[in-house]
């Protein structure tokens, strides 16, 4: 249950990501160590919920996993939520629209000065506690477990205007 919901978290923080919300606010490294982070510790949470009934331990370390993932979705949200305010102040004065022209235009005000602190706060003291927790891990020896996604590859029939037989017979 916690795998499935912590590859939603790195989905939508890799989203944010791409749409370089973090530099933003200055907090893209603390991103991208985020989203390594999560990962490391994603290739042997299969693993961990198959143990987590014979050891108490481990059970208590996805507790703790859980926990955490919850509060990156909390911070990953008001990230997006504030980037969403961004963006309509942009369009409502009249800027291009985007994340990056407002903010650029609001940088100065002491509200998104202190919104920038805040979050950087919330990163850095959640990717300490994620560092912590990917520590943890090494003590229970737990094994990486590959996922694999098979996809069927569906031969088409492919059409095309172009004769490739030199004569065509019927109408």
């Amino acid at each position: 249950m916690v795998d499935a919901f912590l590859q939603v978290v790195l989905e939508n923080l890799n989203s944010l990501i791409q749409r370089e919300i973090g530099l933003l606010w200055g907090v893209e490294k603390e991103m991208k160590k985020l989203s390594s982070t999560l990962s490391t510790i994603r290739a042997v949470l299969q693993d961990a919920e198959q143990k987590q009934f014979q050891d108490k331990a481990i059970q208590d370390w996805l507790r703790k996993l859980k926990h955490a993932t919850y509060v990156v979705d909390d911070i990953l949200d008001e990230c997006a939520t504030e980037a969403i305010r961004l963006e309509s102040k942009g369009q409502k004065s009249g800027l291009l629209g985007k994340v990056h022209s407002s903010f650029l235009s609001s940088s100065s005000n002491p509200k998104n000065i202190l919104f920038r602190h805040k979050i950087g706060n919330k990163m850095k003291e959640i990717t300490e506690e994620l560092d912590a927790i990917a520590d943890e891990k090494n003590k229970f020896h737990l094994s990486e477990v590959v996922v694999e996604n098979r996809f069927e590859v569906i031969e088409r029939r492919q059409t095309s205007s172009i004769l490739t037989q030199p004569q065509v017979y019927g109408r």
